[in-house]
This record gives structure tokens, C-alpha cells and sequence, in this order.
């Protein structure tokens, strides 16, 4: 599989080089603002394209590129076409610092569309901090590039993992009516941080977890964890973690006898997740940072699945579009209108004005964006999926949210 997505990421990214020549030769660009020409803007698109995390990066890059190109094709911004660099940082921290200042500067781009995962992102936080290329993201979920707040550093698409854990403890709490949780949570940055606000936010509402476990990214046998947490006989099993060790997880713990109800996190929230489980999968949910979900028959989601399988079979064949694809896709459609917000006489400070006057922007796949000049986490909200006893996918009426409130 990655070797597809390596092979598909290297024609994307040369592609967007090739894209790139035209700027380089044309008119200087304007001394004051990086990436900017009188006909051209020029992105850097940073992610995992390869390595355990690629299923995000390789979504980040696809759905940039699919909205990137229909920007294009109706016009450009205010005169002028997108144009764009991908970079891979191989699902390493080390990496991504290195491919994120090689963007800001030997590239000269305007602003960064990523990175795509946790652990790059909690990484590159001095590097933010240090600069001020505006810098978009739109699929990892990790708090520590916005708690507190980086002026030049925006999310929009998921909640952060302290906005997750609340909500999905709320909703264990006020709708699944639970009385003894259980918690298997992944050991990196993003099970860390949502694994522990999940613990804080029953300790507020005075439940204890009864179980408390962790396993790694690469884990593949869950059986010790997992015979521990049926000791305790839960109402509910929340698992914090990626698509595959979650899948893992909950197919393992019916297989071992687990009776509990299975509660994921987004992150989970794979099209591919029914399939990868099995029968066991009928009946668990997880949240879902979506407004609908990219299999459905919304028109707006055939539509993009049409033109995602037209530009990228490999990744199709996968069973994609899927959620990082359209988290992607409706990122970068916010990052385009804030584009043309910002006018003709487009600087980075202009930009992010732009960036902050969004709100309640609407996209027609993922839930609606909010910025102002206090605020750069666009969506706190997230609905529930369930899976069906065939293995579909149901989008449930529920909207959660991390409020006092619980869910709503």
C-alpha cells in the first residue's frame, strides 16, 4: 500500500514542481510577501506521504490538490492560479521540522497547507512559534499547536484532542448512560492527549475509569490489555487511537469476549474500519468530524468521490475517498475562500485577517469553520457514527460538542 502512495505522492509532488517552474522564472516576487507573484501563489503542502501515518498525509495532499485545481479552473484568486510544493516528512517529527523550514526558507512559499499527523505537528510548535508564515491545518488533531493560541497557525476539520476527550466522555455519560468506562488509549501524542482528557473530564463528573490501558502505534496482539479491561466488566470501551490498532482492538475484544459497548475517536473513523473488524464491528460507534460521510449518496459526496477516483485510482482502489481525504479536501476549500478574502493586494497579515473573518463558513462535506482573532480551532463540534449490523455506516442525529453543557 505505501508503495503506492509513494509512488502516486512523487508524481503529485512533481507535478506541483513542474506547476512551480513558471514562478520561478517569471516575475520576482514581491519583496515583502514570499510566494507571491503578479499571476501566481505559491503553497507548500507538508505531510506524511509516507511511513505508519501516510493514510493522513497522502489525504492531506489529495484533497489540497483536488480543491487547489478547482480554484484553478474557476479563475484562480483575484487574477492569480495556485501553485504548489509537496513535501514529505516520512511520519518523522526530525523530518518534518526540516521539510517545514525548507517551505518557508528555500521555497519562499506564502503559507503551509499541514502537516498531516500529531507527532509532526506538536514537534514543529517552536518552529510555529518562531515565524510567521500562515500556516493552514486541516487533519491532525493534537491541542498543542493552538492551546495557547499561535497567530499564525490555524485548524480547521477536527476538534483537538482535549475538545474530543471531553465530548466523547459527555456523550459515554449522557447518552449512552455508561457507569463503568474503560479506556485503551495509543501511547504517541495524539493517544496521549486525548486519552487523558477523557480521564479528566469523567474525574469531573466523578467517574473513575475502571480500566486504564495503552499500546503502541505498531501494536498488532492486544490480548493483555484487553483481558484486563473484560476483568472489569465496563459499560463502555473507549479506544483513542488510528484506524488499524483500533480495528485490531475491537475485533480482538469480541473475539475474547468483551460485552461492553466499543466507543472511538475520530480518528477511527474509517470508511475501511467494518471491513478491516468484521461482524464485530456492528453496533460500535465513534465520532466523526464530518458533515457527511464520503460513501454516502449526499451529492456533494458522490461528487467528490467521482473526481478523487478520476485523479487518484491507486489510493481508490484502497477504498478511499476517506476521512483524512475529505477533512483535506473541506481544509482546503476554507483555506481558498480565505484566499480570495484577502483580496488582490494579498499579504500573510492580510491573509490571516481573512482567516479570522470566517464564520460559520460552510462547506458541503465537513462541519462549518469559525475563526475569529481569539479563536484558530474552526470546528468544535462532531456527530456519531454507528456501524449497522451489514456493516454500513449510519450517520446518528447527535452533535457533540466539548461544552459544560455535554452533548447536545
Amino acid at each position: 500500500m505505501f508503495k503506492r502512495q509513494v509512488r502516486w505522492a512523487m508524481r503529485v509532488a512533481a507535478v506541483g514542481l513542474l506547476a512551480a517552474v513558471p514562478l520561478w522564472s517569471s516575475a520576482a516576487s514581491r519583496a515583502d510577501e514570499p510566494g507571491v507573484t503578479d499571476k501566481t501563489i505559491k503553497i507548500g503542502i507538508l505531510g506524511s506521504l509516507t511511513g505508519p501515518l501516510a493514510v493522513f498525509g497522502t489525504g492531506n495532499l489529495a484533497g489540497a490538490t483536488i480543491a487547489f485545481e478547482e480554484a484553478n479552473a474557476a479563475g484562480g484568486i483575484n487574477g492569480r492560479k495556485l501553485e504548489w510544493v509537496s513535501l514529505d516528512d516520512e511520519s518523522s517529527p526530525p523530518k518534518g521540522i526540516a521539510a517545514y523550514k525548507r517551505l518557508v526558507d528555500q521555497d519562499k512559499v506564502f503559507a503551509v497547507f499541514g502537516p498531516a499527523a500529531s507527532a509532526v505537528g506538536q514537534a514543529l510548535v517552536p518552529t510555529f512559534k518562531a515565524g510567521k508564515t500562515p500556516t493552514f491545518i486541516s487533519v491532525f488533531s493534537t491541542p498543542a499547536v493552538t492551546e495557547p493560541i499561535i497567530p499564525n497557525v490555524f485548524r480547521t476539520g477536527p476538534m483537538n484532542d482535549r475538545q474530543q476527550g471531553i465530548a466523547i466522555a459527555d456523550y459515554v455519560l449522557d447518552h449512552l448512560k455508561a457507569k463503568k468506562v474503560a479506556l485503551v488509549k495509543q501511547s504517541d501524542e495524539y493517544g496521549k492527549r486525548g486519552g487523558e482528557s477523557v480521564t479528566k473530564r469523567l474525574t469531573e463528573r466523578k467517574v473513575s475509569l475502571v480500566s486504564d490501558e495503552t499500546f503502541n502505534i505498531s501494536d498488532t496482539d492486544f490480548t493483555a490489555q484487553l483481558t484486563r479491561v473484560i476483568q472489569t466488566a465496563p459499560d463502555v470501551l473507549i479506544v483513542y487511537g488510528y484506524p488499524n490498532p483500533s480495528a485490531i482492538i475491537t475485533r480482538q475484544a469480541k473475539q475474547l469476549g468483551l460485552k461492553a459497548m466499543i466507543m472511538g475517536a475520530n480518528s477511527a473513523g474509517s470508511r475501511k474500519y467494518p471491513e478491516i473488524v468484521g461482524a464485530a464491528a456492528a453496533g460500535t460507534q465513534n465520532i466523526v468530524t464530518l458533515k457527511v460521510l464520503p460513501e454516502s449518496n449526499d451529492p456533494a459526496a458522490v461528487k467528490f468521490r467521482t473526481t478523487f477516483e478520476k485523479h487518484f485510482p491507486d489510493l481508490a482502489r484502497q477504498g478511499r475517498p476517506d476521512l483524512g481525504d475529505v477533512l483535506g479536501y473541506g481544509g482546503a476549500q476554507v483555506f481558498v475562500e480565505a484566499l480570495k478574502r484577502a483580496g488582490p493586494q494579498l499579504t500573510q497579515a492580510g491573509f490571516i485577517k481573512a482567516l479570522e473573518s470566517l464564520k460559520n463558513y460552510e462547506t458541503a462535506l465537513t462541519l462549518p469553520t469559525t475563526f475569529g482573532p481569539g479563536i484558530r480551532e474552526g470546528n468544535q463540534a462532531a456527530k456519531v457514527v454507528e456501524i449497522q449490523g451489514d456493516l454500513s455506516r449510519k450517520m446518528l442525529p447527535e452533535v457533540v460538542r466539548a461544552t459544560e453543557g455535554g452533548t447536545k
